[in-house]
Protein backbone atom coordinates (compact mmCIF):
# COMPACT_ATOMS: atom_id res chain seq x y z
CA UNK A 1 0.00 0.00 0.00
CA UNK A 2 1.49 3.50 -0.75
CA UNK A 3 2.04 6.42 1.51
CA UNK A 4 -0.89 8.15 -0.01
CA UNK A 5 -3.52 5.18 0.96
CA UNK A 6 -1.72 5.00 4.06
CA UNK A 7 -2.40 8.92 5.18
CA UNK A 8 -6.51 8.04 3.61
CA UNK A 9 -6.61 5.21 5.96
CA UNK A 10 -4.95 7.07 8.71
CA UNK A 11 -7.10 9.96 8.33
CA UNK A 12 -10.58 7.86 8.24
CA UNK A 13 -9.73 5.99 11.33
CA UNK A 14 -8.94 9.56 13.22
CA UNK A 15 -12.25 10.89 11.60
CA UNK A 16 -13.83 7.62 13.04
CA UNK A 17 -12.22 8.43 16.53
CA UNK A 18 -13.51 12.11 16.62
CA UNK A 19 -16.92 10.99 15.73
CA UNK A 20 -17.27 8.53 18.98
CA UNK A 21 -15.44 10.95 21.13
CA UNK A 22 -17.89 13.41 20.30
CA UNK A 23 -20.76 11.60 22.08
CA UNK A 24 -18.82 11.69 25.83
CA UNK A 25 -17.42 15.30 25.43
CA UNK A 26 -18.01 18.08 27.76
CA UNK A 27 -21.15 20.58 25.79
CA UNK A 28 -18.61 22.99 25.17
CA UNK A 29 -16.15 21.57 23.90
CA UNK A 30 -15.01 17.95 21.64
CA UNK A 31 -12.12 15.75 23.46
CA UNK A 32 -9.59 13.99 21.48
CA UNK A 33 -6.34 12.17 21.98
CA UNK A 34 -3.29 12.17 19.44
CA UNK A 35 -2.54 8.41 19.50
CA UNK A 36 0.74 6.97 17.92
CA UNK A 37 -1.38 6.30 14.94
CA UNK A 38 -2.14 9.83 14.02
CA UNK A 39 1.82 10.67 13.58
CA UNK A 40 2.79 10.10 10.44
CA UNK A 41 6.46 9.82 9.32
CA UNK A 42 7.31 10.66 5.33
CA UNK A 43 10.64 9.07 4.78
CA UNK A 44 10.14 7.76 1.95
CA UNK A 45 7.85 10.88 0.58
CA UNK A 46 10.45 11.81 -1.84
CA UNK A 47 11.15 8.32 -3.63
CA UNK A 48 7.38 7.38 -3.85
CA UNK A 49 6.47 10.88 -5.40
CA UNK A 50 3.85 11.99 -3.20
CA UNK A 51 3.46 15.32 -1.73
CA UNK A 52 1.22 16.75 1.02
CA UNK A 53 0.51 20.14 2.32
CA UNK A 54 -0.01 21.65 6.07
CA UNK A 55 -3.34 22.93 6.53
CA UNK A 56 -1.77 25.84 8.56
CA UNK A 57 1.26 27.04 6.80
CA UNK A 58 0.48 25.72 3.38
CA UNK A 59 3.94 24.64 2.88
CA UNK A 60 4.79 21.07 1.70
CA UNK A 61 5.04 18.71 4.45
CA UNK A 62 8.42 16.01 3.90
CA UNK A 63 8.98 14.77 7.33
CA UNK A 64 6.49 14.09 9.83
CA UNK A 65 2.70 14.96 9.77
CA UNK A 66 0.16 15.29 12.75
CA UNK A 67 -3.45 14.00 11.22
CA UNK A 68 -6.28 16.54 13.02
CA UNK A 69 -9.86 15.81 11.44
CA UNK A 70 -8.79 14.75 8.23
CA UNK A 71 -5.89 16.92 7.95
CA UNK A 72 -2.17 17.43 7.48
CA UNK A 73 0.45 19.73 9.90
CA UNK A 74 3.68 20.06 10.81
CA UNK A 75 3.79 19.26 14.43
CA UNK A 76 5.20 22.23 15.01
CA UNK A 77 2.12 23.75 13.04
CA UNK A 78 -0.30 22.49 15.26
CA UNK A 79 -0.32 25.36 17.98
CA UNK A 80 -3.03 25.79 20.58
CA UNK A 81 -5.20 28.93 19.84
CA UNK A 82 -4.84 30.46 23.44
CA UNK A 83 -1.05 30.08 24.55
CA UNK A 84 0.25 29.97 20.88
CA UNK A 85 2.42 27.29 21.38
CA UNK A 86 2.45 23.58 19.82
CA UNK A 87 0.11 20.55 20.86
CA UNK A 88 1.93 17.24 21.68
CA UNK A 89 -0.78 14.31 22.26
CA UNK A 90 -3.75 15.41 24.15
CA UNK A 91 -5.61 18.31 23.05
CA UNK A 92 -9.57 19.63 22.86
CA UNK A 93 -11.09 21.28 20.23
CA UNK A 94 -13.50 24.31 21.53
CA UNK A 95 -17.11 25.33 20.48
CA UNK A 96 -15.69 27.76 18.20
CA UNK A 97 -14.18 25.27 16.22
CA UNK A 98 -10.26 26.02 17.75
CA UNK A 99 -7.99 24.05 19.42
CA UNK A 100 -6.37 24.20 22.49
CA UNK A 101 -4.57 22.37 25.10
CA UNK A 102 -6.49 21.12 27.76
CA UNK A 103 -4.79 23.18 30.16
CA UNK A 104 -5.25 26.73 28.36
CA UNK A 105 -9.26 25.46 26.85
CA UNK A 106 -10.39 24.84 30.88
CA UNK A 107 -8.78 28.42 32.31
CA UNK A 108 -10.38 30.11 29.27
CA UNK A 109 -13.93 28.41 29.64
CA UNK A 110 -13.59 29.55 33.25
CA UNK A 111 -12.94 33.47 31.91
CA UNK A 112 -16.71 35.01 30.94
CA UNK A 113 -16.67 38.59 29.45
CA UNK A 114 -17.73 41.11 32.27
CA UNK A 115 -20.04 42.93 29.81
CA UNK A 116 -22.48 40.10 27.98
CA UNK A 117 -21.15 37.17 30.01
CA UNK A 118 -20.47 34.86 27.18
CA UNK A 119 -17.13 32.56 27.16
CA UNK A 120 -13.88 34.24 26.48
CA UNK A 121 -12.15 31.17 23.84
CA UNK A 122 -9.47 32.99 22.54
CA UNK A 123 -6.42 35.46 22.79
CA UNK A 124 -8.68 37.74 21.62
CA UNK A 125 -9.66 39.89 24.84
CA UNK A 126 -9.07 43.03 27.29
CA UNK A 127 -8.62 43.30 30.58
CA UNK A 128 -9.72 47.08 31.74
CA UNK A 129 -9.75 48.08 35.46
CA UNK A 130 -9.58 44.02 36.70
CA UNK A 131 -12.02 42.63 34.39
CA UNK A 132 -11.77 40.82 31.07
CA UNK A 133 -13.40 41.37 28.08
CA UNK A 134 -14.35 40.17 24.66
CA UNK A 135 -12.47 43.29 22.13
CA UNK A 136 -15.42 44.06 20.51
CA UNK A 137 -17.81 43.53 23.46
CA UNK A 138 -15.08 46.37 25.32
CA UNK A 139 -14.24 48.54 22.16
CA UNK A 140 -18.37 49.18 22.26
CA UNK A 141 -19.78 49.34 25.08
CA UNK A 142 -17.04 49.83 27.75
CA UNK A 143 -14.25 51.80 26.55
CA UNK A 144 -14.12 55.12 27.35
CA UNK A 145 -15.04 57.47 24.05
CA UNK A 146 -13.23 60.53 22.82
CA UNK A 147 -15.26 63.55 24.17
CA UNK A 148 -14.21 65.64 21.28
CA UNK A 149 -14.67 62.95 18.25
CA UNK A 150 -16.85 59.96 19.76
CA UNK A 151 -14.12 56.93 18.88
CA UNK A 152 -12.95 54.49 21.49
CA UNK A 153 -9.97 55.50 23.36
CA UNK A 154 -8.46 51.54 23.38
CA UNK A 155 -4.45 53.02 23.98
CA UNK A 156 -2.94 56.30 25.54
CA UNK A 157 -5.28 59.25 26.18
CA UNK A 158 -5.59 62.52 27.73
CA UNK A 159 -7.90 63.22 30.44
CA UNK A 160 -7.87 66.65 31.75
CA UNK A 161 -8.55 68.52 35.15
CA UNK A 162 -12.31 68.48 34.36
CA UNK A 163 -12.51 64.97 33.00
CA UNK A 164 -12.72 65.32 29.26
CA UNK A 165 -11.02 62.44 27.77
CA UNK A 166 -9.93 62.46 24.20
CA UNK A 167 -7.16 61.29 22.02
CA UNK A 168 -3.69 62.84 21.98
CA UNK A 169 -4.03 64.33 18.34
CA UNK A 170 -6.90 66.59 19.06
CA UNK A 171 -4.42 69.10 21.35
CA UNK A 172 -2.78 69.72 17.80
CA UNK A 173 -6.23 70.31 16.12
CA UNK A 174 -7.87 73.00 18.54
CA UNK A 175 -6.89 75.86 20.64
CA UNK A 176 -6.77 75.51 24.24
CA UNK A 177 -8.88 77.85 26.50
CA UNK A 178 -6.77 80.84 28.41
CA UNK A 179 -9.04 80.43 31.43
CA UNK A 180 -9.34 76.91 32.05
CA UNK A 181 -7.63 75.30 29.69
CA UNK A 182 -9.80 73.03 28.30
CA UNK A 183 -9.59 72.18 24.30
CA UNK A 184 -11.75 74.28 22.26
CA UNK A 185 -13.67 72.57 20.10
CA UNK A 186 -17.36 73.60 20.15
CA UNK A 187 -19.09 76.78 20.65
CA UNK A 188 -15.91 78.68 21.97
CA UNK A 189 -15.18 82.50 22.01
CA UNK A 190 -11.89 84.12 19.94
CA UNK A 191 -10.49 86.63 22.18
CA UNK A 192 -7.72 87.09 19.30
CA UNK A 193 -5.47 85.63 17.29
CA UNK A 194 -3.72 83.89 20.40
CA UNK A 195 -6.70 83.26 23.01
CA UNK A 196 -9.74 81.77 23.43
CA UNK A 197 -12.23 80.75 25.82
CA UNK A 198 -14.34 77.32 25.91
CA UNK A 199 -18.22 77.47 25.45
CA UNK A 200 -18.09 77.07 29.75
CA UNK A 201 -15.85 80.52 30.84
CA UNK A 202 -17.54 82.15 27.51
CA UNK A 203 -21.21 82.22 29.35
CA UNK A 204 -19.35 83.91 32.34
CA UNK A 205 -17.45 86.10 30.24
CA UNK A 206 -17.13 89.76 30.93
CA UNK A 207 -17.79 92.70 28.46
CA UNK A 208 -19.80 95.21 30.55
CA UNK A 209 -18.22 98.12 32.67
CA UNK A 210 -20.81 98.12 34.91
CA UNK A 211 -20.14 94.64 35.63
CA UNK A 212 -16.52 95.15 35.83
CA UNK A 213 -16.85 98.22 38.28
CA UNK A 214 -18.81 95.66 40.47
CA UNK A 215 -16.27 93.36 40.52
CA UNK A 216 -13.47 95.36 41.31
CA UNK A 217 -15.35 96.76 44.77
CA UNK A 218 -16.24 92.95 45.79
CA UNK A 219 -12.46 91.67 45.11
CA UNK A 220 -11.57 95.50 47.35
CA UNK A 221 -13.64 94.49 49.89
CA UNK A 222 -12.34 90.67 50.14
CA UNK A 223 -8.95 92.08 50.12
CA UNK A 224 -9.41 94.44 53.25
CA UNK A 225 -11.44 91.67 54.85
CA UNK A 226 -8.42 89.72 54.81
CA UNK A 227 -6.15 92.63 55.65
CA UNK A 228 -5.00 94.25 52.67
CA UNK A 229 -6.76 97.28 52.65
CA UNK A 230 -6.12 99.68 49.77
CA UNK A 231 -6.81 103.30 50.22
CA UNK A 232 -6.51 105.15 46.61
CA UNK A 233 -9.70 107.14 46.21
CA UNK A 234 -11.40 107.46 42.40
CA UNK A 235 -9.72 104.08 42.00
CA UNK A 236 -11.07 102.98 38.38
CA UNK A 237 -11.17 99.76 35.85
CA UNK A 238 -11.48 99.56 32.23
CA UNK A 239 -12.36 96.63 30.00
CA UNK A 240 -9.44 96.72 26.65
CA UNK A 241 -8.26 94.85 23.88
CA UNK A 242 -4.97 92.58 23.87
CA UNK A 243 -3.29 95.18 21.73
CA UNK A 244 -3.61 98.06 24.57
CA UNK A 245 -2.45 95.02 26.96
CA UNK A 246 0.38 94.40 25.19
CA UNK A 247 1.29 98.33 25.16
CA UNK A 248 0.78 98.17 28.84
CA UNK A 249 3.39 94.83 28.94
CA UNK A 250 6.07 96.83 27.34
CA UNK A 251 5.63 99.64 29.58
CA UNK A 252 5.81 97.56 32.68
CA UNK A 253 8.12 94.98 31.93
CA UNK A 254 6.27 92.51 34.09
CA UNK A 255 2.86 93.29 33.37
CA UNK A 256 0.16 90.42 34.42
CA UNK A 257 -0.53 88.91 30.76
CA UNK A 258 -4.48 90.13 31.07
CA UNK A 259 -4.03 93.35 33.10
CA UNK A 260 -2.01 96.30 34.42
CA UNK A 261 -2.14 99.09 36.37
CA UNK A 262 -0.82 102.81 35.82
CA UNK A 263 -1.23 105.88 37.66
CA UNK A 264 -2.64 109.12 36.87
CA UNK A 265 -3.33 112.85 38.21
CA UNK A 266 -6.57 112.05 40.50
CA UNK A 267 -7.24 111.60 44.19
CA UNK A 268 -5.62 109.20 46.73
CA UNK A 269 -5.20 108.72 50.33
CA UNK A 270 -1.90 110.88 50.81
CA UNK A 271 -0.91 112.82 47.04
CA UNK A 272 -2.51 113.46 43.71
CA UNK A 273 -2.37 110.36 42.04
CA UNK A 274 -5.43 107.25 41.21
CA UNK A 275 -4.98 104.07 39.59
CA UNK A 276 -6.59 102.99 36.30
CA UNK A 277 -6.52 98.82 36.22
CA UNK A 278 -6.54 98.27 32.75
CA UNK A 279 -8.09 93.92 32.20
CA UNK A 280 -8.70 91.97 28.91
CA UNK A 281 -11.79 92.01 27.94
CA UNK A 282 -14.09 89.31 27.71
CA UNK A 283 -12.46 87.20 30.64
CA UNK A 284 -14.58 84.97 32.87
CA UNK A 285 -15.98 86.64 36.31
CA UNK A 286 -13.86 84.01 38.47
CA UNK A 287 -10.47 84.40 36.70
CA UNK A 288 -11.29 88.30 36.72
CA UNK A 289 -11.80 88.34 40.64
CA UNK A 290 -8.28 87.40 40.79
CA UNK A 291 -6.16 88.96 38.29
CA UNK A 292 -8.30 92.40 39.86
CA UNK A 293 -6.78 91.23 42.94
CA UNK A 294 -3.14 90.79 41.68
CA UNK A 295 -3.57 94.03 40.65
CA UNK A 296 -4.97 95.52 43.67
CA UNK A 297 -2.04 94.19 45.08
CA UNK A 298 0.17 96.69 43.22
CA UNK A 299 -1.85 99.40 44.24
CA UNK A 300 -1.30 99.00 47.31
CA UNK A 301 2.54 98.15 46.92
CA UNK A 302 2.53 101.96 45.64
CA UNK A 303 0.56 103.21 48.23
CA UNK A 304 2.78 101.93 50.82
CA UNK A 305 6.32 102.17 49.20
CA UNK A 306 6.66 98.88 48.14
CA UNK A 307 6.81 98.81 44.87
CA UNK A 308 10.59 99.44 44.71
CA UNK A 309 11.69 95.72 46.01
CA UNK A 310 12.55 92.99 43.86
CA UNK A 311 10.49 91.74 40.71
CA UNK A 312 9.44 88.67 41.79
CA UNK A 313 8.71 89.55 45.37
CA UNK A 314 6.38 92.29 43.70
CA UNK A 315 4.67 89.66 41.75
CA UNK A 316 4.93 86.78 44.06
CA UNK A 317 2.80 88.99 46.72
CA UNK A 318 0.62 90.27 44.09
CA UNK A 319 -0.30 86.65 43.08
CA UNK A 320 -0.30 85.62 46.94
CA UNK A 321 -3.56 88.35 47.13
CA UNK A 322 -5.08 86.24 44.13
CA UNK A 323 -4.41 83.23 45.77
CA UNK A 324 -6.67 84.59 48.47
CA UNK A 325 -9.71 85.13 46.27
CA UNK A 326 -9.52 81.80 44.30
CA UNK A 327 -8.99 80.18 47.81
CA UNK A 328 -12.15 82.16 48.81
CA UNK A 329 -14.35 80.90 46.00
CA UNK A 330 -14.44 77.42 47.18
CA UNK A 331 -15.14 75.49 43.98
CA UNK A 332 -13.65 73.44 41.22
CA UNK A 333 -12.51 75.92 38.88
CA UNK A 334 -11.40 77.83 42.20
CA UNK A 335 -8.81 75.40 42.69
CA UNK A 336 -7.96 74.73 39.11
CA UNK A 337 -6.50 78.67 39.08
CA UNK A 338 -4.61 77.66 42.44
CA UNK A 339 -3.22 75.22 40.92
CA UNK A 340 -1.52 77.05 38.38
CA UNK A 341 -0.23 79.33 40.30
CA UNK A 342 0.94 76.73 42.35
CA UNK A 343 2.61 74.78 39.29
CA UNK A 344 3.64 77.91 37.51
CA UNK A 345 7.62 76.95 35.90
CA UNK A 346 7.61 81.40 36.12
CA UNK A 347 10.82 82.58 37.37
CA UNK A 348 8.63 85.78 38.85
CA UNK A 349 5.40 84.85 39.21
CA UNK A 350 5.40 81.50 39.82
CA UNK A 351 8.42 81.20 42.54
CA UNK A 352 7.81 84.61 43.47
CA UNK A 353 4.46 83.20 44.41
CA UNK A 354 5.34 80.44 46.06
CA UNK A 355 8.32 82.47 48.35
CA UNK A 356 5.66 84.67 49.53
CA UNK A 357 2.84 82.10 50.17
CA UNK A 358 5.30 80.07 52.39
CA UNK A 359 6.41 83.45 54.34
CA UNK A 360 2.75 83.87 54.48
CA UNK A 361 2.00 80.31 56.31
CA UNK A 362 4.75 81.23 58.88
CA UNK A 363 3.58 84.73 59.80
CA UNK A 364 0.20 85.39 58.66
CA UNK A 365 -1.12 88.34 56.53
CA UNK A 366 0.15 90.85 58.26
CA UNK A 367 3.29 89.51 58.76
CA UNK A 368 3.62 89.64 54.98
CA UNK A 369 2.63 93.11 54.61
CA UNK A 370 5.22 94.10 56.79
CA UNK A 371 7.98 92.29 55.13
CA UNK A 372 6.88 93.73 51.58
CA UNK A 373 6.86 97.45 53.38
CA UNK A 374 10.88 96.97 54.72
CA UNK A 375 11.79 95.13 51.49
CA UNK A 376 10.89 98.59 49.76
CA UNK A 377 12.59 100.95 51.84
Amino acid sequence: MSLSANINVIASEAKQFLRTSRRYALPNVIFMTIALLLMVCFSTLADEGDQFICAACGKPITKQAVVVDGKLYHPECFRCAACGEPIRGEYLRGADGKYYHRACLERLQHLTCAYCGKPITDKDNVVYEGKTYHSECYRRYVAPHCDICGEPLEENFITDYWGNKFHPRHTREFPVCCACGRLVWQGGVELDDKHWLCSVCARASVTSPERARGLLEEVREELSSCGIVVRTLGLRIELVDRDVLEAGREMEGHAHAYAYVYWQPGRRASGDETAMIRVQNGLPDDLMRGIIAHELMHVWQHENGADDGPVGLREGSANWAMSLIYSRMQTRRGQFFLNGLEMSKDPVYGEGYREVAKYADQHGVTGVLEMLKSEGE
